[in-house]
């Protein structure tokens, strides 16, 4: 008998930028995509948590997601919050003290949602970070420690 591990995600972060340079269409096609992947690929667990942060210059709204149907409660219902300048750190600095309040345990990633123009934090989290760019960004500007990965918009228009 054959088997093969699975890794499942047990708590997963998705920040999306919500500051003026980045659409709500764009921003639910994102979400569409990346929930479609999670669903596809078998890695939701029982209990799995993903959290949806909308994050600008500041902490805008987190939501906490922990099943199919919560997750299309939230896609028909979704709206943008925020509008302010692109600050990437209030988000580390929420997500670190969620840790370290115990509100989340077992983090399995953070992906970040963004056209890139922000203020990026020095310091490297203690968890696996991807910045997902809605199109071209300035390389030099990101961190070294940061998974990166370029995206246009056409292909989340067509998820929105």
């Amino acid at each position: 008998m054959e088997s093969r591990e699975v890794k499942k995600i047990r708590e997963f972060v998705v920040v999306v930028d919500t500051s003026y340079s980045t659409s709500g269409s764009l921003i639910k096609g994102f979400l569409n995509e990346t929930f479609g992947i999670l669903s596809q690929q078998n890695s939701f667990f029982r209990r799995c948590r993903i959290r949806i942060i909308q994050c600008d210059d500041k902490v805008e709204m987190d939501e906490v997601i922990s099943s199919q149907e919560e997750m299309e409660r939230l896609l028909k219902s979704f709206q943008v919050v925020g509008g302010g300048n692109t600050d990437f750190r209030p988000a580390f600095t929420y997500v670190n003290q969620l840790i370290k309040e115990g509100s989340i345990r077992h983090l399995d990633g953070l992906l970040y949602f963004t056209d890139g123009k922000g203020i990026y934090p020095v310091k490297k989290p203690e968890y696996k970070t991807a910045f997902l760019f809605l199109g071209a960004y300035d390389e030099t500007a990101v961190p070294p420690w940061a998974m990166r990965l370029q995206l246009e918009p056409e292909e989340l228009e067509q998820n929105a």
